[in-house]
């Protein structure tokens, strides 16, 4: 039975603040997927698929580790074993026609309409992939939650390693908000959210908001990151800082390695 995977439209926007101010906001359409719903969803849902490859397919070597075995196992390395009455949400966009670049992914563990947990999963342009455990949320509000943890992954070129990341998290029925902003010595240098309205997953729905709008999937994340990129360094002129080699234990990927980091 499919409760609470949803497909969401709404945008996603980066607002930059110093050293200059460089803002954007695009349409978007992204998936809430409950990791035990998915095969009902295989079965119920004939254009999506995992892991069969259909117009959308959700792969478990596409999170995570990097392995084929399923995401809910690989995140129990990270996070302790879903007790009775919890569930995990995983946001992101499945692989639309076999592609897609999700520059971030939260998996959200739930117990009714709380937030137990966060792992926010980053995956940079670089082919590198670094997670943050999210284990002391703070609720500030009526389905809001915050949380801070320092900044120990290269992301954009752009921005160097220092800094704290602020997360900011409003999980509704109807709708979700998730923030996360970058603050050096107590000052907000960038902002940056994705927020949508809910709405079933069925095929109409993804036909609706999906397929017939795709620009506005995860096809075009890599071409707007791109384009943003040259507008911050040839119209902007922002100091680019080069790759450095991963040093942190959370960096699950490092393309820099013949393999990748192993589950222990």
């Amino acid at each position: 039975m499919i409760q609470h995977s949803q497909i969401y439209r709404g945008q996603v926007v980066h607002q930059r603040l110093t050293p200059c101010a460089h803002s954007f906001s695009y349409p978007t359409t992204f998936f809430g997927f409950d990791l035990n719903e998915l095969k009902p969803l295989t079965q119920q849902i004939s254009l999506f698929g995992h892991p069969q490859a259909r117009p959308l397919t959700l792969r478990d070597k596409d999170y995570l580790y990097g392995k084929d075995a399923p995401i809910l196992e690989q995140l129990n390395h990270i996070l302790p074993p879903e007790r009775p009455g919890e569930r995990t949400l995983l946001i992101s966009s499945p692989r639309y026609f076999g592609y897609a670049f999700n520059p971030v992914n939260f998996h959200l563990r739930m117990a009714g309409d709380a937030l137990l947990s966060v792992v926010a999963e980053v995956n940079n342009t670089f082919g590198d992939r670094h997670i943050y455990p999210l284990t002391q949320l703070q609720e500030v509000g009526t389905h809001q939650w915050t949380a801070r943890c320092a900044k120990d992954f290269h992301v954009s070129p752009f921005n160097d390693l220092a800094g704290e990341y602020h997360f900011n998290f409003r999980i509704e029925r109807e709708s979700i908000f998730l923030g996360v902003d970058l603050h050096r010595q107590g000052k907000c240098v960038l902002k940056t959210w994705i927020h949508g309205k809910a709405k079933p997953i069925t095929n109409a729905a993804i036909w609706k908001h999906a397929l017939l709008k795709p620009f506005d999937t995860a096809l075009n994340s890599m071409p707007r990151i791109l384009y943003q990129a040259a507008q911050l360094y040839y119209k902007k002129k922002l100091a680019v800082h080069a790759r450095p080699s991963p040093q942190s234990k959370q960096t699950l990927i490092d393309r820099d390695q013949t393999q990748q980091h192993p589950i222990v």
